[in-house]
């Protein structure tokens, strides 16, 4: 029984283990197939992926940039993980430099195009839009993505292309802050302004472009349409402006009349607001008086302001205006003054006009007296000041002119009238230095060039600034900018009395002469009694050959200013042209005894005395003009002359010598040399020394006559005849070249060989 029950036992277990084992058996079979066909899938997987990859790789073989979006992608996949699904919380600091990463790496497919937005790569649109959602939702401002001014316009621009309006706003705005110089950020900006419709902001975006740009025309004239209705200055900005740059400002006659209507219907407002009607009714007399003193009608308008003072005793703008009209009839000055003064008592500014009114009264004293008790008591008017300046400027006074601006307090520096009035001064010391030497002071014309720059910088429509500016650009010799300057100045004060002139010395600095003389004809009609229009005129006689009439201008020049340096000057050389021997010298002696240091003057007289035959004298004045500029290069060679006229041939070689040296180009200097030679004996050096100088002046016609002597009589016939032929080129009527050209076939003819015939 116990064996029987240990062998039903074992076999049990026995059968248990089978039956587990065949169990286990049948689910290894079941895992193997299931791993085999695992295999083969990921095995398809495997090369379906490879295939994939290798086909993306061959298609975009040829766009490199494109296939590296994928390290766009991967960046922008961890910028999400980071920020907003790992869980953890992180510091804001570390949040701007994950987006700003990602950031910098779009923009790497998005370079800079040179102020032109440019069509993205295809595939960085829906990158950029994932950007914008990221920093959307993770609560960021532009101010949080650390980057530059440029990559922030960058920024924008693709944002802009894919319409977030906001954020793309955001960055060109932050760029703005960056680099405030920049304008295409502000140009795309205020495109985004228009677009939405926000015209206070796009009012503020173009004021910040006109101050990088002030010169936009597009940007002048949105803006005139921007401000139609308000009372604002930079209406007249803006269309001085636009004026000044040759635009007309037809397409705005309809909103600047609509600004005016307004302007009335706010201004009645302030009347029933106030008072019964005074205010108003005062200040619409008033403007309708000024609209009739525009239009010519003074006495009309001196009625209209009487009735406006009749409405309203305590209105100042309508005693300031009778005191101009008042003035403008040539009433006395006395009742002017007085109304002036009840103006002023009123809280009106009165004290430049005060002045005007005085000085044109003859009073100049009283003007500046007025002028210096106001700034006694307000010594940071700049206007007061300028002007003041300017009336002592007037009287000849330049160091007190220059003391006035010289005592003005730090804040007066941010004035117009002031910068002009130093570039004023800088120009008059220029001019005092070419009075006393003979050349403008180079360092003052620049010292005024940057009062000008400065003061059209502070007010852009200032005529006199641009007119100033005009005068110091030509004082340096750039005339094209100069004319510019110019052209602007007129369209900013068309009437002014020195713009006419002014044009007329350009133009005779172009060689433009037939169009200086219209000029300075027109500057005659509203300066009769300057001594500047005769001196212009008489330089463009002198110009066109016109000497007598030259001399002529010139001396009602000095009628009018007898110290004027200048005419003084070019009267003597135009006496000595025309031979008048004794008128040359007298002028040029009164010029060096008042200006012993000015070269042109001692140069002149040296010429003059040369003229006459007094080579004595003249050596005496050359060493002194030599004293003051040993390397005045005419000077020398007038020296070397003296010394040849005198009988002093060995003398004159180091004169000639440091000329040449001096001023290689000079052919006076050559052609003196070669003479020199030629007493020496040395025609070859003289032949050398006649042929510099004809080639720095090929129209010099007497070294050209010495070359063609020297060559004839050397027998040269070839080269001679060649060189006769020359001198006939520069001057036809020639009558020697002439004769010496026919010896010289009648040679060359008797000189040819005579073949034997057959």
């Amino acid at each position: 029984m116990m064996l029987l029950t240990v062998y039903g036992v074992v076999s049990i277990a026995f059968l248990a283990l089978w039956i587990k084992h065949r169990s286990v058996s049948l689910y290894n079979q079941k895992m193997a197939i299931k791993l085999g066909s695992m295999k083969g899938s990921l095995s398809d997987t495997s090369d379906k992926l490879d295939l994939l990859s290798r086909g993306v790789d061959t298609i975009l073989s040829d766009a490199p940039e494109v296939h590296d979006l994928l390290g766009v992608h991967r960046s922008l996949e961890s910028a999400e993980s980071l920020l907003f699904n790992q869980g953890i919380p992180i510091s804001n600091s570390e949040s701007c430099a994950i987006a700003s990463h990602a950031t910098k790496l779009l923009l790497k497919h998005y370079p800079e195009t040179g102020g032109e937005t440019s069509e993205p790569i295809p595939g960085l649109i829906p990158l950029a839009k994932r950007l914008a959602a990221i920093l959307t939702e993770a609560e960021m401002k532009a101010e949080d993505i650390e980057i530059s001014a440029g990559e922030h316009r960058r920024l924008g621009e693709i944002l802009h292309l894919v319409s977030r309006f906001d954020w793309a706003a955001d960055c060109f705005q932050r760029a703005n802050e960056l680099d405030p110089d920049d304008e295409s950020s502000l140009r795309s900006l205020s495109e985004i302004r228009r677009q939405s419709g926000d015209l206070v902001a796009l009012d503020r975006t173009l004021e910040r472009l006109l101050a990088i740009v002030p010169d936009d025309v597009e940007a002048l004239q949105e803006q005139l349409v921007l401000l139609e209705g308000r009372d604002d200055e930079r209406i007249e900005r803006n269309e001085k402006r636009l004026e000044a740059l040759g635009i007309g400002l037809e397409s705005f006659e309809e909103e600047i009349e609509i600004s005016g209507i307004t302007k009335r219907a706010r201004e009645y407002e302030v009347g029933e607001k106030f008072g019964p009607g005074i205010i108003s009714s005062a200040s619409v007399l008033t403007k309708k008086a000024e609209k009739q003193l525009i239009l010519g009608e003074v006495g009309i308008a001196l009625e209209t302001v009487s009735l406006a003072i009749e409405a309203d005793a305590q209105f100042g703008p309508a005693w300031s205006l009778k005191a101009r009209l008042m003035a403008a009839q040539g009433k006395p000055v006395k009742e002017a003054v007085k109304c002036l003064r009840r103006a002023n008592a009123l809280g009106e500014y009165t004290v430049i006009f005060e002045s005007e009114i005085l000085e044109k009264d003859g009073r100049s004293d009283a003007a500046i007296e007025v002028l210096a008790e106001h700034l006694e008591r307000t010594p940071i008017d700049s206007e007061a000041r300028g002007r003041l300046s300017q009336l002592w400027l007037s009287k000849g006074s330049i160091d007190s002119s220059k003391a006035i601006l010289d005592d003005a307090p730090e804040e007066c520096w941010d004035s117009t009238t002031m910068n002009v009035m130093k570039g004023r001064l800088s120009l008059v010391q220029s001019e005092e230095h070419r009075d006393e030497t003979g050349k403008l002071d180079p360092i003052a014309v620049i010292d005024s060039l940057v009062s000008f720059d400065r003061a059209i910088e502070i007010d852009r429509e200032s005529g006199l600034a641009w007119l100033g500016r005009a005068r110091a650009l030509r004082y340096q010799g750039a005339l094209d900018e100069a004319e510019v300057a110019l052209v602007r100045a007129r369209r900013l004060i068309p009437d002014h009395p020195s713009i006419p002139l002014e044009e007329a010395q350009l133009c005779i600095e172009i060689g433009h002469l037939e169009q200086a003389n219209s000029l300075s004809l027109e500057a005659t009609r509203t300066l009769k009694n300057s001594p500047t229009v005769p001196f212009i005129r008489g330089i463009i006689s002198a110009r066109l050959g016109r000497l007598e009439e030259a001399k002529k201008l010139f001396s009602t020049s000095l009628e009018i200013q007898p110290e004027h340096v200048r005419a003084r000057l070019n009267r003597a050389s135009a006496a000595l042209l025309c031979d008048d021997l004794e008128t040359a010298l007298d002028d040029a002696n009164l010029l060096v005894q008042t200006r012993p240091n000015h070269q042109l003057a001692r140069l002149r007289r040296s010429e003059i005395l040369m003229n006459q035959g007094d080579w004595t004298s003249a050596e005496i004045e050359l060493r002194d003009l030599l004293e003051i500029n040993p390397n005045h290069s005419l000077g020398l060679v007038h020296l070397g002359t003296c010394m040849i006229a005198m009988g002093k041939s060995e003398q004159a070689e180091k004169p000639l010598n440091k000329a040449i040296e001096a001023n290689p180009h000079l052919s006076e200097a050559w052609y003196q040399r070669g003479l020199l030679y030629l007493d020496f004996g040395k025609s070859d050096e003289a032949l050398s020394d006649f042929e510099s100088a004809v080639s720095s002046d090929p129209q010099h016609i007497d070294a050209r006559l010495r070359i063609a002597a020297i060559l004839h009589e050397r027998d040269d016939v070839e080269k001679a005849a060649l060189a006769w032929r020359r001198v006939l080129d520069v001057d036809p009527q020639s009558k020697l070249a002439r004769r010496r050209l026919e010896e010289c076939r009648a040679l060359h003819k008797s000189s040819e060989p005579i073949i034997p015939k057959d």
